[in-house]
């Protein structure tokens, strides 16, 4: 009886709005299990068919009604999920109602009543992050944590910013003139670890999401399509020093030598501008302005696995700088606007992508990428203000986060529901182009920023939640991709069995002849360019006499031209004097006439004068004139 009693099980306490229940009971009062099960552990998978099988687009999470965490991976494989940081920008006057944990990996977030309408986000919430940066945190650690170990690692890594428009995501990635953003940081960090092992050409390059071997024509066709490029590219030298003085002085990066490893670095550049895939290093025709680049839409194509942009342009780059100059001219040619909450918004998702292609002696190749995408930032029509255009392109940057939530959401395994084993990638051309790193094929890194003020603080919540959502994913562990292939022509070497000499001596033979092509190819190959270096010489040579012809022929022109304008000059000069001369000559004859006529008038009034004065001598000067003819009345005198 006393046994009973010891067994006997406590009473249940009642339930109220004061005492909660228990959050390890559901609703019918089973207790959950604490332990996370595994299932189907058995079950083997290759390192091939975890890519071979690609094309499905199931998620590799399977609910079950036993477990809340199942997944078809190999037992030895280990599992990670995304790693999400959040940086919350400096502000003059920042919210109470964002507060850090002690430990600083969790943000809460409780807002006054006038701050939000719904009921739900008044109340006091907890996301987990990887790490929190408040706003005295710099560039130099975020890199130093979020990006500077995936570098180091060598693997495909997916690298997002993601928040409110103007909270700075932009900013984190790029940076300014003394503050460098992370791009900037991780070129430079690249191509400081594989300085020694860099190749000069362009023998190796990804096509359709393959590594393929250039021919001598196809190498020279990318040092073409390179130098347009750059010559098109806004000169950045001083900047680029700027930049690297700061980047040296924050870090100290280490360089990697293996003589038996050759390196080819690709970049490429694209933004997704409602719905439209652009390419933003697009050599532009030779009709066209410089200026004037056009906007043709390309294709996100799926075969066999891999996905890729058909027709994308990607150039060869051999320094940090050129790779920067590259990433300034995209940024003159995406899309950005004006509105309410930024003057600088970009109204596009962009992803600028660094490709490292490694071939080694043994005919290994392999390829690491890197993906560095600032999405567009979600923002509220209320808000904004945005009109026309900008409403357009607010409704799509908004349609493609949605898709991008919920393919986080789908690949989540702690929120898993039902009808979430597929995961929608297809619905949007981001998640297209980014369904690798959803799928967990490789690393995701995602750098949450947020403006902490009230004025977006229902903006924040969303954010937060889809962060929150990221961060309960759990992927496998990703292999570097590796394809055994020859430097010359890309010859598949068969698996070598174990204790077979014969097949040795072949493998040895087939690598010394490989090594054998490699040099004639590397002969041709720096016989090709210094063809290519004395054509450019030679073409430099020309323009240069050119020039030089050309100034001598300016000068003897306008030689010769002053020369005919002063003959020109002293001839006028000289009519001009005759001229003035005969005016002279004729004014001076015209004034003398007149001056003799005016005399003579003035001559005879004076005689007329005098006779007016004196009349009888003027009878008498007539009487005496004995030329005067005698008048025939004769004048009788009465005195006689």
């Amino acid at each position: 009886m006393d046994r009973k009693c010891n067994l006997e099980v406590p009473k249940r306490e009642m339930r109220s709005f004061l005492m909660a229940r228990d959050p390890s009971i559901d609703r019918r009062c089973r207790p959950r299990p604490n332990k996370k099960l595994r299932l189907f552990n058995d079950i083997q998978e290759s390192e091939e068919e975890s890519y071979s099988e690609c094309s499905e687009t199931e998620s590799e999470f399977t609910p079950s009604s036993g477990s809340t965490v199942t997944s078809i991976a190999d037992s030895n494989i280990p599992e990670t999920g995304p790693q999400v940081f959040l940086r919350l920008r400096p502000v003059n006057d920042p919210s109470k109602a964002y507060t850090v944990s002690e430990d600083g990996n969790v943000l809460i977030t409780s807002c006054k009543v006038d701050s939000t309408s719904n009921n739900v986000n008044r109340m006091e919430k907890h996301f987990g992050f990887t790490s929190i940066f408040d706003s005295y945190v710099g560039q130099r650690d975020i890199y130093d944590i979020c990006v500077g170990p995936r570098i180091l690692e060598e693997e495909c890594v997916t690298i997002m910013t993601y928040g409110t428009s103007g909270s700075g995501k932009t900013f984190t990635l790029l940076g300014d003139d003394v503050r460098a953003g992370i791009i900037p940081r991780a070129l430079e960090n690249i191509f400081t670890i594989y300085k020694e092992t860099l190749y000069h050409s362009p023998k190796l390059k990804l096509v359709n999401g393959d590594i393929a071997f250039l021919q001598d024509d196809a190498t020279l066709k990318e040092m073409q399509i390179r130098k347009k490029l750059l010559d098109l590219c806004p000169d950045i030298t001083a900047h680029h020093q700027r930049l690297k003085q700061v980047i040296d002085g924050d870090h100290d990066f280490e360089t990697k030598s293996n003589p038996a490893v050759s390196v080819m670095v690709w970049v490429s550049f694209v933004e997704i501008y409602n719905e439209l895939v652009h390419d933003l290093l697009a050599i532009p025709p030779r009709q066209d302005k410089i200026g004037e680049v056009p906007r043709k839409n390309l294709r996100i194509v799926y075969n066999k696995g891999q996905v890729f942009i058909r027709g994308l342009t990607s150039v060869f780059v051999k320094t940090s700088e050129e790779a920067l100059r590259l990433l300034r001219l995209g940024q003159q040619r995406s899309t950005y606007a004006s509105t309410s909450v930024n003057a600088n918004s970009s109204r596009s998702h962009c992803v600028f992508t660094v490709d490292i292609l490694k071939y080694n002696r043994s005919g290994i190749t392999t390829q690491s990428s890197y993906k560095f995408c600032d999405l567009a930032g979600s923002e509220r029509v209320m808000n904004t203000g945005t009109t026309g255009l900008r409403l357009k392109e607010a409704k799509n940057i908004n349609t493609s986060l949605m898709v991008l939530g919920r393919c986080l959401d789908a690949a989540s395994t702690t929120i898993k529901k039902k009808n979430t084993d597929v995961i929608p990638y297809r619905d949007s051309k981001l998640t297209m182009l980014l369904q690798a790193a959803l799928l967990g094929k490789e690393k995701l890194a995602m750098i949450v920023t947020v403006t902490p003020v009230d004025k977006y603080y229902e903006e924040n919540l969303n954010v937060l939640n889809f962060a929150s959502i990221a961060k309960n994913i759990l992927f496998k562990e990703p292999v570097i991709k590796q394809h055994r292939t020859s430097f010359c022509g890309f010859m598949e070497f068969s698996k070598m069995e174990a204790g077979n000499e014969y097949n040795k001596e072949l493998e040895e033979e087939v690598v010394r002849y490989v090594w054998i092509l490699y040099f004639i190819n590397s002969v041709d190959i720096c016989f090709a360019c210094s063809l290519q270096l004395e054509i450019e010489r030679l073409k430099f040579d020309h323009v240069l006499q050119m020039q030089l012809l050309e100034e001598k022929l300016r000068k003897e022109l306008t030689d010769s031209y002053q020369e005919m304008i002063r003959d020109t000059k002293k001839q006028l000069e000289e009519e001009c004097e005759k001229k003035l001369l005969i005016a002279n000559r004729e004014a001076e004859f015209k004034l003398a006439s007149q001056k003799r006529r005016f005399e003579e008038d003035i001559e005879d009034l004076k005689d007329e004068l005098d006779e007016l004065k004196n009349p009888d001598r003027s009878d008498a000067e007539s009487t005496d004139d004995p030329d005067e003819s005698k008048s025939p009345i004769e004048i009788i005198d009465d005195d006689e």
